[in-house]
């Protein structure tokens, strides 16, 4: 039974998996996190593609204020990745600035610091009060979003007063 399925898995996913990169794809997804620790948090590989002969190119996806740190890193990385496969494995890297998904790290900076505290309730419903004569909708909306801030900030202000 269990080769049946392993042979049904290469039928329906070899392409797919080949179109990424295949087994060294996966390998080194698999030991990206050790590999590259610096840039696992905000950068992953997306694909592996050969031309013909010869080393191939890495699609990394990376957080987009990210970006010019990983390039920075480009020298690093393969030096990494070739010595780890044992030979020139990658002889290109291609960066590709897009979120990352979900499942992956958190792609924050480090030093994010605690989140605004709520809006302080009071100039909040002062702010929404004057925007009850502003006829168009999105304009009311737009401005609504800027009184919610400026609220936040005045918690945050007076919340650091406080300490």
């Amino acid at each position: 039974m269990a080769k049946r399925i392993g042979q049904l898995f290469d039928k329906v996913a070899g392409k797919a998996f080949s179109r990424h990169g295949g087994p060294l794809m996966a390998e080194l997804v698999r030991v990206w996190d050790a590999l590259c620790p610096e840039v696992a948090a905000f950068a992953r590989p997306e694909a592996v593609r050969r031309a013909g002969p010869g080393p191939a190119t890495l699609t990394l996806r990376v957080a987009p204020a990210r970006a010019l740190e990983v390039q920075m890193m480009e020298p690093v990385l393969m030096e990494r990745i070739n010595d780890h496969f044992g030979g020139p494995a990658i002889g290109r890297v291609k960066l590709m600035q897009a979120p990352l998904n979900k499942t992956a790290k958190d792609a924050t900076w480090p030093d994010d610091g605690p989140s605004l505290p709520p809006p302080d309730e009071a100039l909040l419903t002062a702010l929404r009060r004057g925007l009850e004569r502003v006829r168009d909708e999105d304009l009311r909306a737009s401005l609504a979003r800027m009184a919610e801030g400026i609220a936040r900030k005045a918690a945050a202000a007076g919340s650091e007063t406080d300490t």
